[in-house]
Order: structure tokens, then C-alpha cells, then sequence
């Protein structure tokens, strides 16, 4: 049997390296950003056409971020107002450019049902209280009509414009956001919209600069086609 002895300088090396090792297992937590993108893609979308073509460049133009360092590890979570009460789907930016056609199939299924914003957004926070992102970027693609569960009581009729039940927390998600697009608006849903984030204090945000901020109708929404995130 054979015994070694570890001299003075081998074991401070062994030391040293055991250091390193604790200092990476204990390494803080960096979490990435999250871009969460509500679809709606309930009965209140009349226009699927334009819809659609919002929804297709707005997903091109995230793929594009698997092109820079600073947010190829983004994480981008799609939620649709049809089936709020979880991710449709998740995913990197190079993860959607290469499941892009049955991620847009998926997204883009309409369905003549409700379109529930008030549990799209506890979604949306539930998803940020998991999972902690560094900066959070909202898009909302659609008229921005809430048609909540169960949406088969009463006639069904709903009167424009519909004022931003307090339920719905874009307003609340919005102060710690860094970017928020609405896009797709109804024209009758813009005036509305700006007194719910109004009333949050999201537009100081906006005014002081800590938020990029735009509110797109469709004829804004159509010129803004490939531009929608802006150069963020």
C-alpha cells in the first residue's frame, strides 16, 4: 500500500479549487427577461384577417431577438384570452423561429367562445411571480374587449366602450414593466384603456420614462406592421 503525502502547495491548491466550487454552487440567481404576449382569440376578434397579420409580425419580430446577446435567452410566454388559465406557450426567441408555424397555428385558432382578460392577467402574474424575470416587456394583440367565464349568461351583447374592469391587473403589472404595447385596439377602447392605466399611475411611468409605452388601433397597428416593438 502506497501512502502520499500532500505537500504545502497541493494543498493549498486543493483548497483553493474547493473554494471556487462553493463560490459557483452558491452563485446568485440571474433570472432572464419575460415578454408575455396576451392573444385574444375569443368571439369579441371580428377581424381575424387583420388579427392574424398583427399577430405574425409581432411574433417575427420577437424571433429577431435570438439574434442579440443581451435577449436571446429571453423568455417568452403566450397566453390566449380562450384558454387563460395557462401558457399556450414558452419558449426562447430561437425556440419560436423554429416552431414558428405550429406556434402561429396554435395562436391563431379563433374560436367563437369567451375571452376572459381579468384570468389572461392573473395568468400573466402568477408566470411573473414564478418565475422572477429580470424585466418584463406586456403586449396585448386584440380589441381589448373582456368577455369573462362563464359568457353564456345574459344576451351576450356587450356595449362598447367597456370600461377596464378593476379585476383585470395590466394596470398593477404595468408599474413594474419596462415595455408595454397594446396593439390591435378598438378604436373605442383606447379612451378607456388610458384612464384604467391613468388611474394605476402607469403614465407617469410613462411620462418620467421608466416605461415604453403605445397604445396601437388598427389603422396604427397596420402602419406599425414589423415596428411594433419599437427599438427596444
Amino acid at each position: 500500500m502506497f501512502t502520499r503525502l500532500l505537500t504545502t502547495s497541493a494543498l493549498s491548491a486543493v483548497l483553493a479549487f474547493s473554494s471556487t466550487i462553493g463560490a459557483e454552487a452558491n452563485a446568485p440567481f440571474k433570472p432572464d427577461p419575460a415578454i408575455f404576449v396576451v392573444i385574444e382569440n375569443g368571439g369579441v376578434v371580428q377581424d381575424t384577417e387583420s388579427a392574424s397579420a398583427a399577430i405574425s409580425f409581432t411574433l417575427g419580430e420577437l424571433t429577431e431577438l435570438r439574434r442579440r446577446r443581451a435577449t436571446r435567452e429571453t423568455q417568452v410566454h403566450l397566453i390566449l384570452s380562450a384558454s387563460p388559465t395557462e401558457i399556450a406557450w414558452s419558449g426562447t426567441p430561437a425556440q419560436l423561429e423554429e416552431q414558428g408555424h405550429e406556434v402561429f397555428a396554435l395562436v391563431t385558432d379563433f374560436r367563437a367562445t369567451c375571452s376572459d382578460l381579468t384570468l389572461a392577467y392573473e395568468q400573466v402574474a402568477l408566470t411573473q411571480r414564478i418565475t422572477r424575470p429580470s424585466d418584463v416587456t406586456i403586449i396585448n394583440i386584440g380589441p381589448f374587449i373582456n368577455a369573462p367565464y362563464p359568457c353564456d349568461q345574459g344576451d351576450g351583447l356587450i356595449t362598447l366602450p367597456q370600461a377596464v374592469s378593476p379585476d383585470v391587473q395590466l394596470g398593477v403589472l404595468a408599474l413594474e414593466a419596462r415595455q408595454l404595447r397594446l396593439v390591435n385596439v378598438h378604436p373605442d377602447q383606447d379612451q378607456v384603456l388610458l384612464d384604467h392605466l391613468e388611474a394605476a399611475g402607469v403614465m407617469d411611468r410613462v411620462a418620467a420614462g421608466a416605461l415604453s409605452f403605445d397604445l396601437l388601433d388598427p389603422a396604427r397597428t397596420r402602419a406599425s406592421l414589423g415596428n411594433i416593438l419599437g427599438e427596444d
